[in-house]
C-alpha cells in the first residue's frame, strides 16, 4: 500500500490483517494474534536483522523466520512491514527472495509513503494499492465521533491536507498543532517584505532535503492553501465554510484586497506547486518562485497581524486519546512452532 504519511497505510493493512485472521474470535485481538508479524518501527532505516531468517533482532522473530512457523491457528499468516521504504539495500535484497517464492496460506502487506525508495524488483512483485487522500468533512465527522471538540476537529482537518492518521495527530497532541499554526502566521507575515523578504522567507520555511523534507513541504502548502480557500470564502460571502474560524480578521484583510479573482490565482499556485514537489522539483526554489509570485507586485497579499491563539494549541481538552497504535516493534511470539 502506497500513500503519504498518516492517510492510514497501517491502519488499512491491519484492518485487512484482521479480516483473514479472524482476528475478533481471538483472545487479545489482533496484536496478541500468533499468525500475525509486524514491524512499525520508528527506526530510520530497516535492517537486514529484521528479515532475514537466523538474523534474530531483539525485536523478535525475523519476517523469514516468521514464515518458517508453522501457523497457529491453522489457517493463514500475515506479515505487515509498515515502514518498506526505508528498508536497506541488504533487507531489501533478503525480502525479494521471499516474495519470489512466498510460503502458501501467506500474506505480506508492505506499506509506503514514499514507494519510490523501493527497489523496482520488490515494486514489480506486488500488488499496488494506493491510498488517496480524505475529504475534511469526512475527516471531521469521524473526529467528532471520536470525542473531539468541533472547533478542534475542524481546525486539525484543515491542516492534515485529507490524512485523516495526521488529523488524529494534529487534534490529540497540541505541540504538533501549535508549529502548524505557526506555519501559518509565518506565511502571513510575508507579506510587506517585498523581493528580499520572500527569499529570506522561503529559505527560512523550506525543509530539510529528501522524502522527509518533501514531505513536510507539501504539507506546509496544505496549510496554507486551506487558509487562501478560507478567504476566498471570504470573498464570496460564504463564511460558513470557513475553516480558520478564529481568523475572521486576517481573513477579512486578504478577502478585501485581493477579491475572488486573485484569490483563486494563489490558490491554484499552491496547489501547482504541491504537485511539483511531489514529482521531485527542488522544494527551496519551488518556494522561492511561489512566494515572487504572490508576495511581490502590484497584487501582492496585505500585511496582517495575528493575535489568535486558535482553540486546541496549549490546553486542547481531549475527549478520547489517540487509538493505540500498534507496537512499533515487531508482535511478541510464542516459540516457534516447526
Amino acid at each position: 500500500m502506497s500513500g503519504p504519511s498518516g492517510i492510514g497505510k497501517t491502519a488499512v493493512a491491519l484492518q485487512l490483517a484482521g479480516a483473514v485472521l479472524d482476528a475478533d474470535a481471538w483472545p487479545g485481538g489482533l496484536l496478541a494474534h500468533p499468525d500475525l508479524w509486524l514491524d512499525d518501527s520508528d527506526a530510520e532505516r530497516v535492517g537486514i536483522d529484521r528479515i532475514r531468517a537466523g538474523a534474530r533482532a531483539d525485536t523478535g522473530p525475523s519476517l523469514q523466520d516468521f514464515m518458517s512457523l508453522r501457523t497457529y491457528a491453522g489457517g493463514m499468516r500475515v506479515a505487515v512491514l509498515a515502514r518498506a521504504d526505508r528498508l536497506t539495500e541488504q533487507a531489501a535484497d533478503a525480502l525479494l527472495k521471499t516474495l519470489e517464492e512466498p510460503p502458501p496460506g501467506t500474506l505480506i502487506v508492505l506499506c509506503a509513503a514514499n514507494p519510490e525508495g523501493l527497489p523496482e524488483t520488490i515494486v514489480s512483485r506486488a500488488q499496488q494499492i494506493p491510498l488517496v487522500t480524505v475529504t475534511s468533512t469526512r475527516i471531521v465527522g469521524w473526529l467528532e465521533g471520536a470525542g473531539v471538540e468541533r472547533r478542534l476537529a475542524r481546525l486539525a482537518a484543515a491542516l492534515s491536507g485529507g490524512r485523516p492518521g495526521r488529523a488524529l495527530r494534529l487534534a490529540c497532541e497540541p505541540g504538533i498543532l501549535t508549529a502548524e499554526v505557526e506555519a501559518l502566521h509565518a506565511f502571513l507575515a510575508i507579506a510587506g517584505g517585498g523581493m528580499e523578504g520572500a527569499l529570506r522567507s522561503a529559505a527560512d520555511l523550506t525543509p530539510g532535503a529528501g522524502p522527509e523534507g518533501r514531505e513536510r513541504a507539501m504539507l506546509l502548502l496544505a496549510v496554507w492553501s486551506s487558509f487562501v480557500r478560507d478567504a476566498a470564502l471570504e470573498a464570496s460571502a460564504v463564511t460558513e465554510l470557513r475553516t480558520w474560524v478564529d481568523y475572521a480578521g486576517p481573513l477579512e484583510r486578504w478577502a478585501e484586497s485581493l477579491g475572488s479573482s486573485r484569490l483563486a490565482d494563489i490558490l491554484g499556485m499552491l496547489l501547482r506547486a504541491a504537485g511539483e514537489i511531489a514529482q521531485y522539483a527542488q522544494p527551496r526554489l519551488t518556494f522561492e518562485t511561489l512566494f515572487l509570485d504572490i508576495f511581490v507586485g502590484p497584487q501582492a497579499p496585505p500585511s496582517v497581524e495575528v493575535h489568535v491563539a486558535p482553540v486546541g494549541l496549549a490546553q486542547a481538552p481531549v475527549a478520547a486519546p489517540a487509538p493505540a497504535r500498534a507496537s512499533k516493534a515487531a508482535v511478541r511470539r510464542p516459540a516457534k512452532r516447526r
